[in-house]
């Protein structure tokens, strides 16, 4: 049994001023929005995709894919369908607690993938890969904003979330929803932020968990 990690920092989120299928084929076209990316693999055009609908429309999000959830937890264990069991850190809460803040929330815009957001993903992600460690700080020091600008310039606000051990482009998205064991429930806050325009996306390999993936967003990037 594997213990399910999801790390953010919620000091990585920077202010400045200057797989149910019921009704998938129903959702909007206009969602994916990476679809032509290139730059990115196929999991990582499904993230940004998982994001958008979920941004669009937080409801149905919820009433589609997080309800069937509840019966995935005995006690602390959670089976996310198809793969094996983990043990969560507060069992079934945070997702009764995810339900009703989707249900509540209004929609938002949707992201619009960005190379160089993706590229600066990908650099924690290869440093990873090569070396290991989980985290927001490279091995050689530099900090999510800092890799950021090395692709561009962010404007408004940017932040980055990490997921290590998820298989899938709506798993990985659903677990960052969920937010067990993050008290502020900062991803969550971070897919659902309204200042959010533009995303980036990097999976690969972990050497300790299996895999990971990194998302970077920007409320503006040139």
């Amino acid at each position: 049994m594997q213990n399910l990690i999801i790390l953010f920092f919620s000091s990585m989120l920077w202010l400045v001023s200057p797989e149910n299928n019921s009704g998938e084929n129903n959702w909007a076209s206009e969602l994916n929005t990476a679809k032509d990316a290139v730059y990115l693999d196929k999991l990582e055009r499904d993230v940004i995709h998982e994001l958008n609908k979920v941004r669009s429309n937080p409801k149905r999000f919820a009433e589609e894919y997080l309800e069937e959830l509840r019966t995935a937890f005995n006690g602390k264990l959670f089976t996310y369908p198809g793969q094996m069991p983990v043990r969560s850190q507060e069992g079934i809460g945070p997702l009764e607690e995810c339900i009703k803040v989707l249900k509540a929330t209004p929609p938002r815009s949707i992201l619009k993938p960005v190379e160089g957001l993706s590229k600066a993903a990908a650099e924690l992600m290869e440093d990873q890969q090569k070396n290991g460690g989980t985290g927001h700080i490279s091995r050689k020091g530099t900090t999510p904003q800092q890799r950021i600008e090395k692709y561009g310039e962010w404007d408004i606000c940017s932040a980055e979330d990490i997921t290590y051990g998820s298989f899938e482009a709506r798993q990985i998205v659903i677990f960052l929803l969920i937010d067990d064991g993050v008290p502020n429930r900062g991803h969550r806050e971070n897919i659902l932020n309204h200042c959010f325009q533009f995303a980036g996306v990097a999976n690969g390999r972990h050497p300790d968990y299996e895999t990971m993936c990194v998302i970077e967003y920007a409320g503006d990037f040139k």
